[in-house]
């Protein structure tokens, strides 16, 4: 079966593990690159969905809807199981943590969740001034040189984000707090300390929000928003591990 939707495809011979991996807002697969190379080592398949509008050029976000980009995951959840495998987990990084736990409270057959730095909210002025700044703001401007800076792996970054697809992801937060109580599967919450794209404390807000009995956070100190691109993942990834052995072994 071919897959609907473009992404990164890992498959290893033998393997009975699979995770669908998505990543987060404005960006593309590669911010998970490290996560999929670990999985591999550890003969685990994997599929990096690229979300409707990402991982191109900025403007072909404009028109697409945060239904449009979570319909992509969907897409790329559906592919994953078409692969018959034992077990099925799903990671998610910012705006795929978000997207992760929305899959997750809408589809059955999902047995562990990993969220990095899950973008549930953004707080201040911002969220409150997009939905009038979309109508008389085109862009906003990144510096990826300087975004780049503080990770040792590089990753596909839009050099200018649309207001429009902001106010899109703050609809999708919305939706994704509305549906967290419904997150009944193993999860873990990996946040790192030194975030300076969301506020840390948002890691928690998913944590405490999903009603799974079986969950854990994990703040990583000195860990910026894209952990899987910092050299803090080498203190993240070991949890991540014990993680899905347990879920792999248990089940």
């Amino acid at each position: 079966m071919a897959p609907k939707i473009k992404g990164v495809e890992i498959r290893i011979e033998g393997a009975n593990v699979a995770f669908l991996l998505v990543h987060g807002f404005c960006a593309a697969p590669d911010e998970l690159q490290t996560f999929a190379k670990l999985l591999e080592d550890r003969g685990i398949d994997s599929f990096s969905v690229q979300l409707a509008g990402h991982g191109t050029k900025p403007d072909d976000l404009y028109g697409t809807t945060w239904k449009d980009w979570y319909n992509s995951a969907v897409a790329g959840l559906e592919y994953v199981k078409s692969w018959n495998m034992e077990y099925l987990l799903v990671a998610g990084i910012s705006m795929g943590g978000a997207i992760s736990i929305l899959l997750a409270s809408e589809y059955e057959g999902i047995d562990g969740l990993i969220l990095f730095a899950p973008a549930m909210k953004i707080g201040g002025a911002m969220a409150k001034l997009v939905p009038i700044l979309k109508h008389v703001m085109k862009d906003r401007e990144i510096d990826v040189v300087k975004a780049q800076e503080i990770y040792d792996i590089k990753r596909t970054k839009y050099n200018r984000e649309p207001v429009w697809a902001y106010h899109e992801l703050f609809k999708l937060q919305k939706q994704a707090r509305k549906n967290m109580s419904k997150v009944s599967i193993p999860t873990i919450v990996i946040q790192g300390t030194a975030d300076k794209t969301l506020e840390p404390k948002y890691g928690k807000l998913a944590y405490d929000g999903i009603s799974s009995t079986d969950k854990q956070l994990f703040m990583i100190e000195g860990g910026e928003h894209v952990i899987p691109c910092h050299h803090t993942r080498a203190v993240a990834y070991p949890h991540a591990e014990k993680f899905i052995d347990r879920i792999t072994k248990s089940n």
